[in-house]
């Protein structure tokens, strides 16, 4: 198929996503069934929390334990929750190329802003996985994203991405395998589509660097942040303005409650461990819903909870003078 380079006619694009988005939990029942009213409540959180949008039914959403009827429960329960001033992104890829496309066109019907496509179970070509996202893309009609992750899907070569960048079949990609092979598959793709390295922790390296203002996150934005203390939009508002002195500032005021994240999720996730049950312990602190995981992973243990909950007590006391509920209670 030949190359169609994007439509510069009209001048330069700005660049898509922006501003601040995260992967969001799927908060179930003790019964394990879904739990429509917390989607409900946690999208009304999103919202006080400013972010420019939100993505679910992926890794953070426990998607592996997704049906299709869930699914689409979600991304209705979702959409209608984040109403017009929240767009919702969402993971179509199931386990067959017909489910996927049945997922991408109900979720571009229920009026979300992307779809996201990971890597699927098999063993692909790169012109089979390319050829792949091109029916996807074309049979939903809607923007995508690519999920590009070695440790949770294999991720997509660099050439594959290239190409679609090139003819415009996809928009964005999630890249999670370091900061560094996100700068190279920047270098790789010329600057037509946006590359986003998901990991707060990166992020102040990306404006200054890359000047890469959007933050297509995992949980961060939601475990950082509450209405009213939003120390990530303040730094990246500060970058915005010029303000280099205040913008270091209030990035190192973070690093206390960075640490507990890099050691609970971060790490474990770049490594390919389990980490629903400690993003879903820290939710609760936060007063958002979560509820258990989904069989076969395993809640805390009482002695990792515990540690857990004395890392979260200490760090937000350091960085916002009260535990995770007192705050959460404001």
């Amino acid at each position: 198929m030949a190359k169609q380079m994007p439509d510069t006619s009209a001048g330069p694009r700005e660049p898509w996503p922006q501003g601040i988005w995260a992967a969001v939990p799927t908060p179930f029942r003790d019964d394990q069934t879904l739990d429509v009213a917390g989607i409900r409540h946690n999208a009304a959180r999103f919202r006080a929390l400013g972010l420019a949008g939100i993505f679910c039914n992926g890794l953070m959403g426990e998607g592996w334990s997704l049906d299709l009827d869930d699914r689409r429960r979600i991304v209705e329960a979702t959409v209608e929750a984040a109403g017009v001033g929240l767009p919702v992104g969402v993971v179509t890829t199931h386990g067959s190329t017909a489910e996927t496309i049945a997922l991408s066109r109900h979720a571009a019907a229920a009026g979300v802003d992307h779809i996201v496509l990971m890597r699927p179970a098999g063993l692909f070509s790169p012109a089979e996985l390319a050829d792949l996202v091109r029916i996807v893309a074309d049979s939903a009609a809607c923007r995508v994203v690519l999920f590009d992750s070695e440790a949770q899907s294999g991720g997509y070569p660099a050439a594959v991405i290239r190409d679609l960048a090139l003819e415009g079949r996809i928009q964005a990609v999630k890249c999670t395998r370091s900061g560094d092979a996100a700068a190279a598959l920047r270098a790789e793709c010329g600057g037509v589509i946006s590359i986003c390295d998901p990991y707060e922790s990166h992020a102040l390296g990306n404006l200054v660097r890359f000047e890469q203002r959007a933050l297509y996150a995992d949980p961060e934005p939601y475990l950082y942040q509450l209405p009213g203390r939003q120390p990530i939009h303040e730094y990246f508002a500060c970058h915005a303005r010029g303000d280099a002195t205040t913008m270091l500032e209030q990035h190192s005021a973070l690093e206390p409650v960075r640490r507990v994240y890099q050691r609970w999720i971060e790490v474990p996730l770049m490594r390919g461990q389990p980490i629903n049950a400690a993003l879903k312990h820290w939710c609760r602190r936060m007063g958002l819903a979560a509820g258990p995981v989904r069989r076969p992973l395993h809640g805390l243990e009482a002695k990792a909870a515990a540690a857990l909950d004395a890392d979260l007590d200490n760090a937000f006391v350091a960085v916002f003078g009260a535990v995770p509920e007192a705050l959460a209670a404001l």
